[in-house]
């Protein structure tokens, strides 16, 4: 067991899904700070609190579920949870608060995704998909290819109460993985159709135990 070594469970709405995260650390540490919790810092020149998100959410999507891992230098209290939830800010919200016996890593995510788009736009996503895509990025001149289902372990486009509702199960594989806003822009790029991203929210994450 990993001593004060505690793993918070927290889920993320508007408006603070816009918050990066960078911000997002800062903002536990200074409510950690806020109730006189003592954490552990790294050592050297720069310390820094020892808080560390298990793959970060990438800012403006949703998550019914993300984890971060946290060193204290004290035991929490049962009251950890109500304690947190009343000081958050909007959109925030502490599900469970556990000490991390183990070391975990995502496995597989599902994601929903809901667009305003033309009535034919599940047909022609069906139709990009049977091509087995791939996803082009450019960073520093230096163009990576992913092929999507590589990663995409299935999905789903169907339309719910006027908007475009698309299901994609993702898998992570040794630490990478495909966002869906990245399928789309492959799909409205490559057959020139447009579609307005309303919602993008991870409902379900599965985690493997490291050894």
């Amino acid at each position: 067991m990993l001593a004060n070594r505690y793993r918070f469970y927290f889920s993320r709405d508007f408006p603070s899904a816009f918050i990066s995260h960078l911000d997002m650390t800062r903002l536990f540490e200074r409510l950690f700070r806020r109730l006189d919790i003592k954490l552990k810092f790294t050592q050297g020149f720069n310390p820094h609190p020892k808080i560390v998100f298990i793959l970060p959410m990438p800012v403006g999507l949703c998550s019914e579920e993300e984890i971060f891992e946290v060193e204290c230098e004290q035991e929490l209290g049962e009251d950890i949870i109500e304690n947190f939830n009343r000081i958050l800010p909007e959109g925030l919200k502490v599900l469970k608060v556990e000490l991390a016996t183990d070391k975990i890593q995502v496995r597989d995510m599902y994601y929903q995704c809901f667009v305003e788009a033309k009535e034919e736009f599940c047909k022609y996503f069906d139709e990009f998909m049977k091509k087995s895509p791939t996803i082009k990025k450019e960073k520093e001149g230096k163009v990576t290819v992913k092929k999507i289902f590589d990663f995409l372990l299935s999905y789903e486009c169907e339309k719910v109460d006027g908007d475009i509702k698309i299901s994609f199960h993702i898998n992570v594989v040794n630490g990478s993985y495909i966002k869906p806003e990245d399928i789309l822009r492959e799909f409205s790029q490559e057959y020139n159709i447009e579609c307005r991203i309303v919602r993008v929210e991870r409902v379900k994450v599965n985690y493997k135990r490291v050894i």
